[in-house]
């Protein structure tokens, strides 16, 4: 049987003729009309090869042929049903993992602010962090990550992008650095002397040599001294805590890193202008439930603690 000739529409009808036994109850359940559903039954019956529903005294039974059909068509429409039915999202029954692209800034600024209420909300679920690389653009458009947390720099690709907030940036120090103590009255404000005259800790995903900060000294003729390069903001803070370099990063992963290290937070000389850091989200996933539910988490998690 060549299915492309075949009108599911009727099966629908044969359904409802085993469920009723009669063409009239049928054509109520369907909302159509007796000669609609008789019609059908006349296509049914050249169809299958079989009268299917034959006179009886209280209406209409069904031949042996169409019994038989019975739990089958009924498994098959159901599963028709299931398959057209716009798909629902139970966060508290999901065991989904949910996989995000990100440095260790986007970990420390994201992932505090929503990972009891993840936990509540979905105790069978999880998140997945994928290290951030050059290739997490193509790994969202080939469906390896759901999202990727970055900066408002330019992408290509179909992506959705959501602005989380606006970041800027501060410098850490040790409590106790000597620094600290020539501040001499400056407030929190690292004069541009003191901010070059010690060895800088600058945290590099990609490698390079400069950066925001050292575009921004370099317009006012200043330079400093990078003495490690990391790839990572934790690591970065750790080593800053045990040692006189200073360190300058966004100031949500700053605030999340400075009170349990001891390190004092301080503004730079060389002012950068706030830039966007954004959830991205590939155009294939914008309308799945269990991606909009995340999505919502997070904006949720921000807004909350901004």
């Amino acid at each position: 049987m060549d299915l492309a000739k075949v009108d599911l529409n009727l099966l629908v009808v044969l359904h409802a003729l085993l469920e009723t036994g009669s063409v009239t109850r049928a054509a109520e359940r369907l909302g159509s009309s007796q000669p609609a559903i008789s019609r059908a039954l006349a296509k049914l019956r050249r169809l299958f090869g079989d009268r299917l529903m034959v006179k009886a005294a209280s209406g209409m039974m069904p031949t042996l042929r169409a019994e038989a059909m019975r739990e089958p068509l009924a498994t098959l429409l159901g599963g028709v049903e299931t398959f057209l039915h716009k798909p629902k999202f139970d966060p508290s029954a999901t065991d989904r993992v949910f996989r995000i692209a990100t440095t260790d800034y986007g970990a420390l600024a994201i992932l505090p602010n929503v990972a009891a209420r993840f936990a509540r909300e979905a105790p069978n679920a999880a998140i997945e962090i994928v290290s951030f690389s050059r290739d997490v653009f193509r790994m969202l458009a080939d469906g390896q990550v759901d999202f990727v947390l970055y900066a408002d720099n330019p992408v290509s690709g179909s992506f959705r992008a959501r602005e989380l907030f606006r970041e800027s940036f501060v410098t850490l120090v040790r409590q106790g650095h000597p620094l600290l103590k020539e501040m001499r009255g400056a407030k929190d404000v690292l004069p541009i002397k003191l901010f070059t005259a010690w060895p800088h800790i600058v945290v590099s995903i990609f490698g390079g040599q400069g950066g925001p900060i050292d575009t921004a000294l370099a317009e006012r003729g200043y330079k400093r001294h990078v003495a490690l390069r990391v790839p990572y903001f934790a690591t970065a803070a750790v080593i800053t805590a045990a040692s006189d370099y200073l360190v300058t990063m966004p100031s949500r992963a700053a605030r999340q890193l400075a009170p349990r290290l001891g390190l004092v937070m301080l503004k730079p000389p060389a002012q950068v202008t706030p830039y966007g850091y954004r959830l991205l989200w590939h155009e294939r996933s914008h309308d799945d439930p269990g991606a909009i539910w995340l999505r919502r988490l997070v904006i949720d998690g921000v807004v909350v603690h901004t």
